[in-house]
């Protein structure tokens, strides 16, 4: 039997801390493509093409272990029908959805409340315990969504002027803690990629309603250069390999501490919309 020691558990959160500084990138990558494609590419195009060209990403890695877990999978069905959905589905949805709506300074911000809200999903849906000192952090971030969200004026709040994009970016980071919250409770025995292979198989069906239903009666993806490079870049980057890494580190050191380094989210988000796409820091923002 191995007893780890106390440079391998070092070790070990470094690595994890590695994994999530990579996701908190690819992820503000993917809200400022999102936002400064938002005209050329249709939101629930881009949700379902992303995780469709995620699930063949994975497929060569993951069919043959699929099958031969099926009987794990089929008696979790319905579980791993709910992480694919919260993590991808609705996340992806609503996110996309909300930059159109929005900037991507305000999504990227609002994204830096995953560990806030994974802290809170944790003690609703994992049992954990909030101390009174996470709590008072809760209320502070709270208040700081709020300015973000009615752009400094309380009164906005009394004439409900708020940005329809900023509640559709937060209802999905929240749909996203809720997973990374019960992710702990995978089945035992099926591997990282096969789970996510799994989920992606079930999100992709759960998303093409949604596209269907855009491509006919709303917008279609055009195939243009922008299109197609956004649609590779959100499946591989801010799919598969920002998924993997999360999960890595929330294996290797727990949702709650692996969510405190999403923080870098709005960092380089901000920075990325500043340079980029010419967007302006506002005080409120702060």
């Amino acid at each position: 039997m191995n007893i780890p020691t106390a440079a391998t558990t070092r070790n070990a959160r470094l690595v994890a801390y590695f994994l999530m500084m990579l996701t908190a990138l690819f992820w503000a990558l993917n809200t400022n493509i999102a936002r400064a494609t938002s005209d050329e590419v249709p939101p629930l195009a881009l949700t379902f093409w992303r995780i469709f060209l995620s699930t063949l990403i994975l497929a060569p890695f993951a069919l043959r272990d699929s099958w031969a877990k099926r009987d794990i999978i089929i008696r979790h069905f319905w579980f791993l029908n709910l992480l694919g959905f919260l993590s991808m589905t609705v996340f992806n949805a609503l996110v996309y959805v909300g930059m159109n709506h929005t900037q991507a300074i305000n999504g990227n911000l609002l994204q830096g409340s995953l560990p806030i809200c994974i802290l809170v999903a944790s003690a609703l849906f994992a049992a954990r315990s909030i101390s009174f000192k996470q709590w008072g952090g809760v209320l502070l971030s709270l208040a700081g969504l709020v300015t973000i969200v009615v752009r400094g004026d309380p009164a906005r709040l009394l004439e409900l002027q708020i940005n329809a994009g900023d509640p559709l970016v937060f209802a999905g980071v929240f749909a996203s803690s809720v997973y990374a919250a019960i992710l702990h409770r995978r089945p035992e025995g099926v591997g990282l990629v096969t789970l996510m292979f799994v989920m992606m198989v079930f999100s992709s069906i759960q998303a093409l309603p949604f596209f269907m239903w855009e491509h006919f009666t709303q917008r279609t993806l055009p195939l243009t250069f922008t299109a197609v490079g956004t649609v590779l870049y959100v499946a591989i980057f801010a799919s598969v390999l920002a998924q993997l890494f999360f999960a890595e580190a929330i294996r290797r050191i727990g949702a709650p501490a692996a969510g405190n380094i999403i923080y870098m989210t709005p960092v380089f988000g901000v920075f990325i919309a500043m340079t980029m796409l010419g967007e302006t820091f506002h005080l409120f923002h702060a």
